[in-house]
């Protein structure tokens, strides 16, 4: 999606009107304040009234401060209408602008952060010049689970970043030697390690978001003093389980432990990093580390933080890449007894690292069996690409894949593109024709193809680093695997600095992005090659009907391709129909009535 930027007045506008609002809302019910200690800053929550302080205190109380009298160096207005009986203003866009992560399209002010949560139905709003935040639902009474263990997270974590630290989706525990970061997604065994550590002793940072600092070297801070589990694993942790929050829900949500104050001489503010761990299920008693690629830990440690933090963008991702540049990093391959994984990591804390993080740091090709480095067929179609050629080639170069065959297909420029490409100081295979679409571009780079695996790059988009041997990788492993592919990240030019941004979350943009993928060339025999009739959707159509033919398609939960919006995009300002949405839906619906089935698949 693409909306254009509302100017910053308006943005500023809405911030003031809804701080109007909290005015009416405390002259009405009245104000109470919270005084917390936060990432070295300190600050206030001031609610207007108490419907919404048994929800959004608990999690925090440990960093809770008295009130010294001094200005706080954020304050957050906190309020609902139920209690208070004042309504928020109406939103300030169409529904269509506003994200599942939260972001608001076209708000992106680089005062004023906006954000509105639809299954908590917050408004976040946070006024840099000012220092002030607005929290608004309309009633407690539906917050989610998550809300009660970590509340404010969108406010706390702008807050933070505005202060040199980062949220990230990890837990932290520790040991007087220091502290390790637990990262991965959902159901790795991130929550198991953790907890099976607090549950042996040890210092407890928290468990689903923590912060951290990297300067003067790195720190991890606790956030929440809370831990979510899954409801089936509570029985494994029975000194904890009489924390647990929300007994009566757990047929239907993760369990909440609210470790404060039981086990408050635990949770401690701050520990120094020493490592970052992301954990794997091993199969067997013990517990113990293996060496990962600091690609694969970027890849645990992002993808999540930044699909569930509203505005995070690549100066997230480089953060990111900069702690893990800085610490050893490692597997912990847990083992079924869970008492044993205390003791590993105390090890390790104590100074038994496994393996020379020197020996991580630049391994390229780690996700790929030794020797095994099939050829790839990169096929770039480009109309008008003058700008974008090198850049193209230079991305796919720096892979660092030694087994690659990279095809141009020009389709129909009348710019500079056929110079450019014949003076490309790398071998590559160049076709040209006349102007007939991406689709027909590509197709002919298929026919042309010598790789056993194919892939596609748009001339205007890039890929992450290391991204090739990754999904490489993915299909040695699984041969039965006829295509691989993740989501793109949408990138939008600074008009001012000249850099792109992220914007956006991965997981809600487009999801038939033909280059976030690896695909065999047997696929397109069993599929076919793109519709050449079609000169837009030719993407949405083929994965239509790689679903209709059962083909095995893996879905990774990272970013595979970095798609630029530049001004010039072919599909800039099209709408639906131009598109050709419903004709995709209607030639899918025809061939299932031809084969007598049901209606096309949905995201396919």
């Amino acid at each position: 999606m693409h909306k254009p930027q509302k100017p910053e007045a308006e943005q500023v506008d809405f911030f003031r009107r809804s701080y109007e609002k909290f005015a009416l809302a405390t002259a009405a019910v009245g104000d109470v304040k919270f005084f917390y200690r936060i990432g070295g800053t300190t600050v206030c929550l001031k609610f207007a009234g108490e419907a919404l302080v048994r929800w959004l205190t608990p999690a925090l109380e440990h960093l809770r401060v008295p009130d010294d009298g001094g200005t706080p160096d954020l304050t957050l207005c906190l309020w609902d209408s139920q209690s208070t009986g004042i309504a928020m203003i109406p939103p300030p866009c169409t529904r269509d602008c506003f994200t599942d992560r939260g972001d608001i399209w076209g708000f992106q002010s680089s005062r004023i952060k906006t954000a509105f949560h639809w299954i908590e139905c917050s408004v976040n709003l946070l006024d840099f010049a000012t220092k002030t935040g607005i929290y608004w639902v309309q009633t407690a009474e539906h917050l989610p689970f998550w809300v009660h263990a970590s509340p404010l997270r969108t406010l706390l974590h702008w807050w933070m970043e505005k202060n040199g630290c980062q949220l990230l989706h990890a837990a932290a525990v520790g040991t007087a030697d220091g502290a390790v970061l637990i990262t991965g997604k959902g159901g790795v065994g991130k929550s198991t390690t953790a907890l099976s550590c607090l549950q042996a002793g040890f210092d407890y940072l928290g468990d689903d978001y923590v912060v951290v600092r990297l300067e003067p070297s790195p720190t991890v801070l606790s956030l929440y003093s809370t831990a979510k589990l899954d409801a089936g694993h509570v029985v494994n942790f029975p000194a904890l389980a009489p924390l647990v929050n929300n007994p009566e829900k757990l047929d239907r949500e993760k369990a909440v432990l609210f470790l404060q104050p039981s086990r408050g001489d635990q949770i401690v503010r701050e520990r120094p990093l020493k490592a970052i761990l992301t954990p794997r299920i091993a199969g067997r008693p013990e517990t113990t580390f293996s060496a990962v690629s600091r690609w694969e830990m970027q890849r645990a440690m992002s993808f999540t933080t930044m699909s569930q933090l509203p505005q995070v963008g690549r100066h997230t991702h480089d953060y990111i890449s900069r702690l893990i540049a800085t610490l050893p990093h490692f597997r912990v391959e847990l083992g079924s007894v869970l008492t044993r994984i205390p003791d590993a990591i105390a090890g390790l804390l104590a100074g038994g690292m496994p393996v020379a993080p020197d020996s991580q740091a630049g391994a390229s090709s780690a996700s790929l069996p030794a020797g095994d480095h099939p050829l790839v067929t990169v096929i770039i179609p480009v109309f008008n690409g003058q700008k974008f050629i090198r850049d193209a080639v230079d991305n796919i170069l720096r892979q660092n894949y030694p087994a690659l065959e990279i095809i141009l297909v020009n389709d129909g420029s009348t710019d500079q593109t056929d110079a450019i490409i014949k003076q490309l100081p790398v071998d590559v295979r160049y076709f040209s024709q006349d102007n007939c679409g991406p689709g027909v571009a590509r197709n002919r780079g298929i026919r042309d193809a010598s790789g056993e695996f194919i892939t596609f790059l748009d001339v205007d988009d890039l890929w992450p680093d290391n991204n090739l041997n990754r999904l490489v990788g993915e299909m040695l492993r699984d041969p039965e695997l006829e295509v691989v592919r993740g989501y793109g990240q949408l990138m939008e030019r600074n008009a001012q600095t000249g850099e792109y941004d992220f914007i956006g979350n991965p997981k809600e943009s487009f999801p038939h992005y033909i280059a976030a993928a690896i695909y065999r060339k047997s696929a397109f025999a069993k599929v076919g090659l793109f519709d050449p009739t079609l000169r837009f959707g030719e993407d949405a159509d083929w994965f239509l009907r790689a679903a209709e033919q059962g083909l095995n398609i893996r879905r990774l939960e990272e970013t595979t391709l970095y798609v630029r919006r530049h001004g010039g995009n072919m599909t800039e300002g099209r709408n639906m129909v131009e598109l050709n949405a419903m004709k995709i839906f209607k030639k899918s619906l025809d061939r299932m009535r031809a084969r007598g089935t049901g209606a096309p698949p949905v995201n396919a």
